[in-house]
C-alpha cells in the first residue's frame, strides 16, 4: 500500500472512531475528499423540586419540563488523503422552560494533519486538554452528563477554546500526549481599568497519559466503549496563561491562572457482554488567593453493564477556598443501551447543590429521562 492510502486511511480511522459505524457516509465521487455527518438528538424530561426558594418554580413546586438538551450536527472527514476536518453545530437545551431562542453555536471548527501513525497536528476551535473526564465524548456518556460544572477554565466556551496542538499515541500506544498553545483570557476591561493578560500571552494546556491496558485514539472519549475491549489508563494534566487569572486585592496586577488535575480511567471488558467502568479524579484551579474561582474538586463515575442494562452513579464536588462558589452533585441512574450509543435511555436522580455554599444552601433534586438517536 502507498504511503498517502495508507495515511488517509489511518486519518479517517482516527477521525472517526469508535462512532464511525454510525455515522452517514457521503459519496463524493473521489477519494481525495472523504465526508461523514452524524446528526444527534437527546429529548430529555426533567423534573425539578426542592432547593432554595423559586430554584424549581415560581410557587416553590415541582417543576416539569421538556426540552432538547442537545441537537448537534456533527461533519467530519479527510481531505487530500493525508488531512482532516470537523465541524460541530449544537443546540443546547432548546425548550427549556419554554426558551426556544437557543443560539445554533459553532462547537468544534478544526482541521488536522496526520504526518505519521498516530501523530495528529490540530488547529482551530479545540476540545481543552486536561483529563480523560474533560474530553468526554457527550453523546458516549456513561453518567448523564460530563462534569463541565467542575471545569473552571478562564476563557472557554463548551470546554474550547482556538489554538494549535498536538495528540501522539507513542512508545507502542502506551503514552498517550495531547497539548499545545490555546487562546485563552484576553483584555476587555477600558483603558481606566487593569489590564488582563497585557501581553497577550497564550495558554498553555496538555495532558500525559499512561496507558495500562488499550488505548484510545479517538478526538472525544466514550465514558463507557461497549466494544468489549478494556482500557486502562492514568493521567495528570496541567493548564497555565500568566496575569490572567483573578485581580489582586489593592493592586493593578492580575494573578496566573493555573489548573492542575490527575486522573484515572477503566474501562474493563469482563465478558463480551459485561464491562465495568471507573472514572476518578482530582483537580485544583488557582485564580489567586481570595478569588470564587480558586478551589479543589473531585469526579468520580462507576457503572457496570449486563448486555443492554448498565446501572450507574456518579459524583461532582468543588469547593471554593472562599467557600461561596461550590458545586455538588450526587447521581445514580439506569441506562439502556438498545442500539449501543446510537440509540439509548438514560434515567437518573440527583441531588444538586449550585455556585453556592456546600454548607448552608439547600440542595435542589432533579428526576432525568434522557433519549438518544445518534446516526
Amino acid at each position: 500500500m502507498a504511503w498517502s492510502e495508507g495515511a488517509s486511511m489511518l486519518a479517517f480511522a482516527v477521525l472517526l472512531a469508535p462512532s464511525a459505524a454510525s455515522a452517514i457516509e457521503v459519496t463524493t465521487g473521489t477519494e481525495d475528499f472523504i465526508l461523514d455527518i452524524n446528526p444527534q438528538v437527546q429529548p430529555r424530561f426533567e423534573l425539578d423540586f426542592d432547593g432554595p426558594p423559586g430554584s424549581a418554580s415560581p410557587s416553590g413546586h415541582a417543576n416539569f419540563d421538556f426540552f432538547i438538551r442537545r441537537a448537534r450536527l456533527l461533519i467530519r472527514g479527510t481531505a487530500y488523503k493525508q488531512f482532516t476536518f470537523a465541524f460541530l453545530l449544537n443546540a443546547p437545551r432548546l425548550g427549556e422552560r419554554g426558551n426556544y431562542n437557543v443560539a445554533i453555536a459553532l462547537q468544534d471548527a478544526h482541521i488536522g494533519y496526520v504526518p505519521a501513525k498516530d501523530v495528529n497536528i490540530e488547529i482551530g476551535l479545540l476540545y481543552m486538554p486536561l483529563t480523560h473526564a474533560a474530553l468526554s465524548s457527550a453523546t458516549d456518556t456513561s453518567a448523564l452528563e460530563i462534569p463541565a460544572d467542575i471545569l473552571l477554565y478562564n476563557n472557554a466556551r463548551n470546554l474550547r477554546e482556538t489554538g494549535v496542538q498536538l495528540r501522539a499515541l507513542l512508545l507502542d500506544r502506551r503514552l498517550l500526549v495531547r497539548g499545545g498553545l490555546y487562546e485563552g483570557a484576553r483584555n476587555t476591561n477600558p483603558p481606566t481599568a487593569p489590564a488582563l493578560n497585557p501581553k497577550g500571552m497564550p495558554l498553555a494546556g496538555g495532558m500525559i497519559r499512561l496507558n495500562l491496558a488499550g488505548d484510545e485514539a479517538t478526538y472525544a472519549y466514550p465514558g463507557i466503549y461497549l466494544d468489549g475491549k478494556t482500557r486502562i489508563s492514568i493521567g495528570v494534566g496541567a493548564q497555565y496563561q500568566p496575569h490572567s487569572g483573578g485581580l489582586q486585592a489593592g493592586t493593578s496586577t492580575y494573578n496566573d491562572y493555573l489548573a492542575l488535575a490527575t486522573d484515572l480511567f477503566a474501562d474493563i471488558a469482563l465478558t463480551a457482554r459485561t464491562e465495568a467502568v471507573l472514572t476518578l479524579g482530582a483537580y485544583r484551579f488557582d485564580y489567586g488567593t481570595g478569588n470564587a474561582r480558586t478551589g479543589n474538586g473531585l469526579h468520580a463515575e462507576a457503572g457496570y453493564r449486563w448486555g443492554s442494562i448498565e446501572p450507574q452513579g456518579n459524583f461532582y464536588w468543588y469547593n471554593s477556598d472562599t467557600k461561596k462558589n461550590s458545586f455538588l452533585k450526587v447521581a445514580g441512574g439506569l441506562n439502556f443501551f438498545l442500539q449501543g450509543h446510537r440509540v439509548k435511555i438514560q434515567a437518573e436522580v440527583a441531588s444538586v447543590i449550585a455556585n453556592a455554599s456546600l454548607d448552608t444552601t439547600p440542595a435542589a433534586h432533579q428526576i432525568v429521562v434522557q433519549t438518544q438517536l445518534a446516526f
